[in-house]
């Protein structure tokens, strides 16, 4: 009976001789992640991946004054509950002015903020590359 509990410990033991020898020893990763993968900076890369996102961005950078509610969901055909859910977190990260009159029926106009318009050239950017890689067939393995 100890001769098998002991052979056990000892296989415990090979393995963790193995994972040194081969370098895997289980020690911190200490290399600093950028700061756009960090806290809010992580929270906005991961807005612009969310459904709509970009489409609601760059329809309001292409505006050239308010824009209702309605007016962007037949834009974009998205239903009203996620572009409700999108403008509410664009608006969150300060990107978006959202203005309620008091009116019957209720109207509420959107346009981008100071900060939102801060993205034109970013977008612009990306939209651009996003063209040419689809222009030019690119395999996504070659991009990088």
């Amino acid at each position: 009976r100890d001769s098998v509990a002991s052979r056990g410990l000892g296989d415990v033991y090979k393995r963790q001789d193995i994972r040194k020898r081969l370098g895997i020893a289980m020690q911190p990763y200490d290399e600093q992640s950028p700061v756009c993968l960090q806290s809010k900076g992580r929270q906005f890369i991961d807005l612009l991946g969310k459904t709509y996102v970009l489409d609601i961005l760059y329809h309001l950078l292409n505006q050239t004054e308010t824009i209702r509610f309605n007016e962007l969901k037949r834009a974009l055909n998205i239903t009203a509950t996620t572009l409700s859910r999108r403008l509410e977190d664009l608006g969150l990260q300060g990107l978006v002015h959202r203005e309620v009159y008091a009116e019957v029926p209720a109207r509420v106009e959107y346009t981008l903020t100071e900060r939102g318009l801060t993205l034109r050239p970013v977008l612009k950017l990306l939209f651009g590359w996003v063209e040419q890689v689809d222009s030019t067939k690119l395999e996504p393995s070659n991009l990088i």
